[in-house]
């Protein structure tokens, strides 16, 4: 199974358990305590399992888009990477950093998790470039790419490997 497959299947279980993309509801749902920590500086956000109990810890100090968006990054740690928490802290200065494997992998979790996959199709279908849909999910433009990488994914696994992939509506190409 790749980091894609695995992150995806996961999302996709969180996503019908909870019934929600909001990661406010999701925490709460899980039980999981989302602590506003005000003397946070560059910190955005932060996840920690300590005798066995989850939570997520947000700066107090950012605005309701960006608290979303890191906060569904920090659930993707607690469901793909609970483990690694529990003997460290896992620290997000920067949530788009791409360079650790599990920092990419909670990018993929809070961009399946955040963006509808129909939504986002119909959206570019309809000529959304990438900053409108940014806009139009409140998220970063970077949360789109990796959506995107995942719409390509699950089209290939929809119309095969070599199917061309196209958000194009029938009739227009």
């Amino acid at each position: 199974m790749t980091d894609l497959e695995r992150v995806v299947t996961v999302c996709e279980k969180v996503l019908e358990k909870h019934g929600t993309r909001n990661p406010f509801a999701i925490a709460a749902g899980e039980g999981i305590p989302v602590t506003c920590c005000p003397d946070f500086k560059k910190l955005q956000g932060m996840y920690k399992v300590i005798l066995g109990q989850r939570f997520i810890f947000l700066n107090g100090n950012l605005n309701r888009r960006t608290a979303r968006m890191v906060l569904a990054h920090e659930l993707g740690h607690d469901f793909l990477h609970r483990e690694m928490a529990q003997g460290s802290v896992v620290q997000d200065y920067f949530i788009m950093d791409m360079a650790l494997k599990p920092e990419y992998q909670a990018n993929l979790f809070a961009a399946h998790l955040l963006i509808s996959s129909e939504k986002l199709a119909d959206a570019v279908a309809g000529g959304a470039d990438r900053d409108e849909a940014a806009a139009l999910f409140h998220v970063t433009p970077e949360l789109i790419d990796l959506k995107m990488r995942i719409l390509e994914w699950e089209n290939a696994q929809k119309y095969g490997e070599n199917a061309v992939f196209s958000l194009a509506k029938e009739g227009e190409v």
